[in-house]
């Protein structure tokens, strides 16, 4: 008897241990570019933030609800931050975006570099949006992964021969 008490001890202990720590260690889902997801516009529209820890460069890519097909906004500015530093993200529709919509934002900053930041808010809509908190899990490692996509946006990137635009001090 004292020994099944001693098994069902240890069994429970060691389920337990399992749970806590399957619950402490869950990461967020990532999006279809290896960024972190975060919802937008009371949740109907998703927004993927992928970052270059390299260069300070931010894209954010619109999503349906399933992310499989990019989801064109209203073309707008969107606003990233973290703490206090933040980045005004400008609009570059894809050639497939219907006029006036956009489903990629882009922008960057010096402040973004060096891959550090843990936690992060987005705002959408020109600023109209709610600011919606997320943690900055998924999005330095999708950037590496998908290097492509900072070659197709290296026309924009200040110090390349691009232009400087707003949110080239990393600050509104």
């Amino acid at each position: 008897m004292k020994v099944l008490l001693t098994i069902a001890v240890a069994i429970s202990a060691v389920v337990s241990i399992a749970m806590l720590s399957s619950c402490s260690e869950t990461k967020a889902a990532a999006g279809p570019t290896g960024g972190d997801i975060v919802p937008i516009q009371n949740g109907t529209t998703k927004a993927e933030v992928v970052t270059n820890a390299d260069t300070g460069e931010v894209i954010v890519h619109t999503w349906d609800q399933g992310l499989r097909n990019p989801m064109p906004i209203d073309s707008q500015p969107m606003t990233l931050g973290s703490g206090d530093s933040s980045l005004e993200l400008m609009p570059h529709p894809l050639a497939s975006d219907p006029p006036g919509k956009c489903s990629r934002v882009y922008g960057q900053a010096d402040w973004m570099r060096g891959g550090s930041i843990k936690t992060g808010w987005l705002r959408c809509c020109g600023g109209q949006g709610t600011r919606q908190d997320f943690p900055w899990t998924n999005c330095w490692s999708g950037g590496r992964t998908h290097g492509q996509i900072w070659t197709e946006m290296g026309e924009h990137r200040r110090g390349m021969g691009g232009p400087m635009g707003p949110g080239r001090d990393g600050h509104r």
